[in-house]
């Protein structure tokens, strides 16, 4: 209970500080939403893989000697011997927990002054995907987009505009789209799918990121760039 009031009160807060310092086009060139390296930031993450539905992958999250956040484990795509309705198999996931509820609701992002969301990561050649849950009506809904990883096995920083982001849903994407809930981002995560054999990406921070050009989708809306 105590935890419930002071995440309200946090909240509470973070509302009056933006009411109180309110501009008509605020700019800042990044915020970090979740860093990757401590044990306390583990703490903020969700991990699962097919083995929690009776699949043969595994999937691990810990921290390296680095002080970065190590995702990795072994895909297989096996399927269940103790449950014939599943057809496929073969993945893995992490995502943010959520910040828990308060007196005004469930906490949540609001990226819309931001152009990218940014990943700093180390991987291979599998290809990852990027996950964004909104605080929308349907709770199955992800916005999705590859995490294109260029030099595997180097640290690199990825940007990807917000507005590029699909809509998919248990993986289908979904017709017709619509666009992002930017306002109310709960969790963000990474997943592969049907890729078997061992993978690994080590995860550093993830921020909203404008350039000297943007303000989040300002500019792109109001003046077409």
């Amino acid at each position: 209970m105590f935890g419930y009031f002071k995440r309200s009160l946090d909240v509470a807060k973070e509302t009056g500080a933006k009411i109180l310092k309110a501009d008509p086009l605020p700019w800042s060139k990044e915020q970090l939403l979740l860093s990757l390296n401590s044990q306390e930031d583990l703490k903020k993450w969700a991990i699962g893989c097919d083995k929690d539905i009776g699949g043969y992958s595994n999937a691990s999250l810990e921290l390296t000697p680095e002080g970065k956040v190590k995702f990795s484990g072994n895909i297989s795509l096996e399927l269940p011997k103790n449950n014939p309705r599943i057809e496929k198999s073969g993945y893995a996931a992490i995502k943010s927990k959520g910040r828990g509820s308060t007196l005004f609701g469930t906490p949540c992002w609001d990226t819309t002054l931001y152009r990218y969301l940014s990943i700093r990561a180390k991987g291979d050649n599998k290809k990852y995907l990027v996950n964004i849950q909104t605080d929308g009506p349907v709770i199955s809904d992800l916005f999705q987009h590859r995490l294109f990883l260029r030099k595997p096995g180097e640290w690199e920083t990825i940007m990807i505009p917000f507005t590029d982001f699909i809509l998919t849903n248990h993986g289908v994407i979904q017709e017709p789209q619509i666009e992002m809930y930017r306002e109310r981002v709960r969790t963000i995560g990474i997943s592969l799918l049907m890729q078997p054999g061992p993978f690994c990406l080590e995860l550093d921070w993830i921020k909203m990121i404008n350039t000297d050009e943007t303000i989040g989708d300002y500019d792109r809306i109001h003046f077409g760039r």
